[in-house]
């Protein structure tokens, strides 16, 4: 064998197992992260380099493992606006330290992308998700475990607040957690299926205990869409919802009612001063922003990415914003088309993602942060809508009708388990 195959026969093995690698460094980076926003842990600012490791490991494992051959014109859109929002740090009063600390946000967008975009094949793309959803079901277990022998100790104000952690923050983590669990109960079988129904209850739950409505609202968006290509098979759908509902009921027992009445109290608005102050902010710098918003230590908190755009990057960050919507919509909706029976619940999971972040970051600017999970899994959702393939076009008249029995067939199947 010449030197050129013997090089590309190892450059194919190796693929396979930088995408395993990969997959296994989103794992831990999913329990990382979260915990890394405790303040109560003595190791939270050990686990925030450590997170930062993670992020930056994982992106070089998956653009390694050929994703960058696949890369479309939205993640090209993302990573150029993602790119600019970095870089304006550079005229913010603490430029090094700004660059630096946005840099975060870069390297989790970029690391779910290239693992999105590397998951082309479809039982690999079902063994990832397996894998991170049960690490979000597993970390969603424990959490209600101290939540209910410990309501004390993991509560302030009446809301969950997980060793420290703000209790907004381990809302958007558990609504994060839940998309991935509500895949595995709509789309799996036997003991996968089973899991992700345990699992979306106990997500579900800790929403709840923690009074976050914004986390509540990007769940149910993301967890409604999933539910789309289900609608002809209410068969399918019926027993998860219905285990989830007990479970819910049975779950919520032990929730304050302090958090519970947050999601009754519509005259709660705890961000109007924050907008106000991110209008004036644009308004000072219309142009390019100022850069960071930051005293030099932490980033500044508009409690609205769209605003913090516009503050911290100025008009031109806001076009190069909504140049990466309109592709990441436009890709969104081209994909839709042609779009085979199989690939519709991870088309739907992953659109569901998207659109329940778009819905939170009204509300919060953590997207734009890279320190939650929920950023890697914006990238994540992306990068697989863009690695789903159209149908297989067929000329004979009767092969449609064939194909699709077929399709359907795969789609109800075991024959999705990986073998």
């Amino acid at each position: 064998m010449s030197g050129y195959g013997r090089s590309l026969d190892r450059m194919t093995l190796a693929r396979p197992a930088a995408i395993t690698a990969a997959l296994l460094v989103a794992a831990a980076f999913m329990i990382i992260a979260p915990l890394s926003l405790a303040t109560e842990l003595e190791a939270a600012p050990h686990l925030k380099i450590l997170r930062i490791a993670l992020c930056g490991l994982g992106a070089l494992l998956a653009l390694g493992s050929g994703a960058l051959r696949r890369v479309a014109p939205a993640s090209l859109a993302v990573a150029a606006f993602a790119g600019f929002y970095v870089l304006a740090a550079a005229w913010s009063p603490f430029p090094l330290q700004g660059v630096a600390y946005k840099s975060i946000f870069l390297s989790a967008i970029v690391f779910g992308l290239a693992l999105g975009a590397s998951l082309a094949d479809r039982a690999r793309m079902q063994w990832a998700l397996r894998l991170l959803g049960v690490v979000a079901v597993v970390a969603s277990v424990v959490v209600l475990h101290q939540y209910r022998s410990n309501p004390v100790a993991v509560t302030r104000i009446g809301r969950l607040a997980f060793l420290g952690m703000n209790a907004n923050a381990v809302g958007m983590t558990a609504a994060g957690y839940l998309f991935l669990g509500t895949f595995l109960a709509l789309s799996e079988r036997g003991a996968w299926r089973l899991v992700g129904t345990i699992g979306s209850a106990v997500l579900l739950t800790l929403i709840l205990a923690t009074g976050s409505r914004a986390a509540m609202a990007m769940g149910l968006l993301g967890v409604t869409l999933q539910l789309v290509p289900w609608i002809p098979r209410p068969r399918r759908v019926v027993p998860p919802v219905v285990v989830v509902g007990v479970l819910l009921v049975l779950l919520s027992e032990t929730v304050e009612t302090q958090a519970i009445e947050r999601f009754t109290d519509f005259e709660r608005n705890t961000r109007q001063g924050m907008w106000a102050a991110g209008v004036r902010l644009f308004l000072q710098s219309p142009v390019v922003g100022h850069g960071w918003l930051s005293a030099g230590r932490s980033t500044g908190n508009l409690q609205n990415a769209y605003l913090q755009v516009l503050a911290e990057a100025g008009v031109i960050g806001g076009i190069l914003m909504l140049w990466a919507a309109a592709q990441v919509a436009r890709t969104i909706l081209e994909k839709r088309r042609g779009l085979s029976l199989v690939d519709r619940p991870t088309y739907y999971f992953a659109t569901g993602i998207i659109a329940g972040l778009a819905l939170h970051a009204i509300a919060e600017s953590s997207l734009l942060h890279g320190s939650t999970v929920n950023t890697f899994l914006f990238g994540l959702a992306l990068g697989l809508v863009q690695s789903l393939k159209p149908a297989a076009r067929v000329s004979h008249p009767e092969q449609p009708r064939v194909a699709q029995q077929r399709a359907a067939r795969l789609y109800d199947s075991r024959t999705l388990a990986l073998r």
